[in-house]
């Protein structure tokens, strides 16, 4: 991975890389940063939030800060694309300008056959300049990366839409939908696939292949996403935040979170500078 500095706290990172199907993403995860990544070729499925996308060449999918996602790879042998990530400072300018609703609106974009060879280009562009040709590089490659987002953001105006859903992935959406917005509620398998209409063996083996996810997998990190959340930015107390994201046992709270993050809850809001 390359690592771009544009001035100070503004930070953007590109990757290009290949994928075989046979790549399974480890582990499910959110990131505090922006990203999208532009697929070159193959074929991949991701699973953002409760939504499912299958995403195809010239497509461009956009990940906000805290939104949980996998990607699994199918069908084609060989997956390129590549991948910039980038912090929430690096947009004020970008906001300032055009307001912040013309920035990823949309988590799946289609960028237009006319469009693609410009947006490939100014891809090339910031890779070539980062390898530092002169003094002028670091410049070049923060103006390419503003003009990169800004087409991609004129992109948004054409609808996109999700791509060609299997049977029964619907229902799944809606069952992680359900999830989503109930995390905080002792929700069990057994609840979600009756809602689903299927027995809880079938539901669980059918959740894993569309999302990505386990069941328990898919709502722990909901839910010690949003503790982590509430850990940073409130005054509540470790059984407090524990009791709001679900987890009820403020023991199985803290074993779940520090599986997830490498270290307690504590820890955690201490290390963060956290209320």
């Amino acid at each position: 991975m390359v690592i771009i500095d544009w001035g100070k706290a503004m930070k953007c990172n590109i990757s290009r890389t290949k994928r075989s199907y046979e790549f399974h993403m480890a582990e499910s995860h959110w990131h505090t940063h922006y990203e999208f990544y532009y697929l070159y070729s193959g074929h991949c499925k991701i699973f953002i939030n409760h939504t499912l996308y299958y995403v195809e060449p010239g497509d461009i999918i956009f990940l906000k800060p805290g939104e949980i996602h996998r990607t699994t790879y199918h069908s084609s042998p060989v997956n390129e694309r590549v991948t910039i990530s980038f912090d929430g400072e690096y947009l004020d300018s970008m906001k300032e300008l055009c307001g912040e609703e013309y920035i990823f609106r949309n988590s799946k974009v289609t960028v237009p056959n006319g469009n693609r060879s410009r947006v490939e280009e100014l891809i090339s562009r910031i890779e070539y300049e980062e390898t530092g040709q002169d003094g002028f590089s670091p410049l070049i490659k923060r103006g390419c990366f503003y003009e990169l987002l800004v087409s991609l953001s004129r992109c948004q105006e054409a609808e996109t839409d999700h791509g060609r859903l299997e049977l029964g992935e619907e229902t799944i959406e809606e069952a992680a939908k359900y999830i989503y917005d109930h995390y905080q509620n002792p929700i069990t398998l057994e609840e979600v696939a009756e809602l689903s209409h299927m027995s809880p063996a079938y539901f669980s083996r059918k959740f894993k292949a569309v999302t990505g996810f386990g069941y328990k997998e898919y709502l722990t990190n909901i839910r010690i996403r949003e503790a982590s959340r509430l850990l940073l930015n409130s005054g509540c107390s470790v059984t407090e935040i524990a009791d709001r994201c679900g987890f009820g046992d403020g023991n199985y709270f803290g074993d779940a979170f520090r599986k997830a993050k490498g270290v307690s809850p504590r820890a955690f809001r201490k290390m963060q500078g956290g209320v």
